[in-house]
């Protein structure tokens, strides 16, 4: 089994190179932003801890979290934001290397987006995925309709490239075309990949 942490700014194209991984390569891909989400649906422990510290008024008529609410009261006040962490990422973690350890896959891809975050689940290596800033708000207009400030503020706000490659072991770049990428994981799993177990 080989497990690989993959991470990469917003924008990047994580997308694309996990969706290459799992359907060329068989890879389990297993993301932390939607482990998260399970972990805040009604009766999880991550929704009791944080109804209990922020309060209903975060939630839905249904009894949901709202997200949106939660987004605000996050992004308005560091504090909140940390609370919020400390709750939701050793969970989130935990979580994942129950499932990394129940798997019978031959490769596993574990992709976050937040480089804060300690992704202590026992990897083999971290991948970085790079794109050029232009390319990013190109793809976050065409992808999600956002307009160019809006994704400078948000690109802005996450870790800077030299974090990146800091403590990642590769980068993917992913601003050229799908065969780049391609020939990029190629050279990576099948002449390196296939005797690391």
């Amino acid at each position: 089994m080989r497990v690989i942490a993959l991470t990469g700014g917003v924008g990047a194209g994580k997308s694309l190179v996990l969706s290459i991984l799992e359907n060329e390569y068989k890879a389990e891909v297993i993301k932390a932003d939607e482990v998260a989400h399970e972990l805040m649906k009604p009766g999880r422990e991550g929704y009791v801890k944080i109804v209990e510290t922020l309060g209903d008024h975060i939630l839905k008529a249904d009894g949901t979290i709202d997200r949106k609410i939660l987004s605000q009261c996050i992004f308005r006040d560091d504090r909140i934001r940390k609370a919020v962490n400390e709750i939701i990422h050793p969970l989130v973690w935990k979580n994942i290397k129950g499932k990394i350890s129940s798997s019978q896959a031959g490769l596993i891809v574990v992709e976050f987006a937040i480089m804060g975050e300690k992704a202590e689940v026992g990897y083999d290596e971290m991948w970085y995925i790079y794109a050029s800033e232009p390319v990013r708000i190109r793809r976050l207009f065409e992808n999600r309709g956002y307009e160019r400030e809006h994704s400078e503020r948000i690109i802005a706000s996450q870790a800077k490239e030299a974090d990146y490659l800091a403590r990642c072991d590769r980068v993917i770049r992913n601003d050229g075309s799908i065969e780049e990428i391609r020939d990029q994981l190629a050279e990576i799993l099948n002449n390196r990949g296939q005797n690391e177990t």
